[in-house]
Formats: structure tokens, C-alpha cells, sequence
């Protein structure tokens, strides 16, 4: 294909800031629900604070990673990810656990006997994709 015939099938698809006020003028339903996905699904997932209790913790002992709120929706499976946790799941380790009402979750799990001293972390996993923070802890 020449140059000049991609740039011509670009041209094609190029939507200009007019064609969208354009759409949502004549959409205007569509164009609510699109905010409020975006809305709904960037602004919460800003606000995720991941803890892990208690912060220092012995190898063999229990650990819970929990959130108050989160974008996992009530009912979903979350999944927590860690190096200090049994298992081989993702290649490391990993616990599932349930979404609460308001996307909150706890999930308790007793970290590796033989584990290193040191700072792990947790991530969590939700509904296909990765919360954007992690809980820290410590191993003494």
C-alpha cells in the first residue's frame, strides 16, 4: 500500500472535536453513560488505600490485607499476590478472598515458616485487572 493511500485511510477515521459534540447532541443518553463509566471507573480506583495488619509480622504468622473501598464490585472474587504467602500462583503466591459492600475486602493469610526477614508487599487483583497500590509489611 503507498504512503499516500494510508494516509488517506487514516484521514477516514480521524474523529474531530466537533463530529463528538456533533454525536453527543444527537446521543445524548449514550453520552451520560459513557461519562459515567469513565467516572466510575478511573475516580474510585484513585482513591484504593491497601494496609496490611499487623505491619510487622513473624514468619509463620497470620497477616490480613484489607481496604475499606475499592472499584472491586460487591461479590467479585479479589485475588492478593505476595511473595510472603504459600502457593504459586502468578508465580509467587497468592489468597483469594470477597468483595463487601462499597468494594471493601479483608483477607487474612499466614505468611511462608521459612521467609527471609525483610519489606514485602501485597497487590490485589479485581475484576481483571490490578488495584494501583500494594500493602507493605514487614517480616522480622
Amino acid at each position: 500500500m503507498s504512503p499516500d493511500a494510508c494516509r488517506t485511510l487514516e484521514a477516514d477515521w480521524l474523529v474531530t472535536g466537533q463530529d463528538l459534540i456533533s454525536l453527543m447532541k444527537r446521543f445524548p443518553v449514550a453520552a451520560v453513560l459513557v461519562a459515567g463509566l469513565v467516572v466510575a471507573g478511573v475516580a474510585p480506583a484513585a482513591n484504593v488505600r491497601l494496609l496490611a495488619s499487623p505491619s510487622t509480622v513473624s514468619p509463620g504468622h497470620v497477616v490480613r490485607i484489607h481496604a475499606a473501598s475499592s472499584p472491586c464490585r460487591p461479590g467479585d472474587q479479589v485475588t492478593v499476590i505476595s511473595k510472603a504467602f504459600p502457593g504459586h500462583a502468578f508465580g509467587i503466591g497468592a489468597v483469594y478472598g470477597r468483595v463487601h459492600a462499597g468494594g471493601a475486602f479483608s483477607v487474612s493469610v499466614r505468611i511462608r515458616s521459612k521467609l527471609a526477614a525483610g519489606g514485602y508487599h501485597a497487590s490485589v487483583r479485581c475484576g481483571g485487572g490490578n488495584l494501583p497500590s500494594s500493602a507493605d509489611f514487614r517480616v522480622r
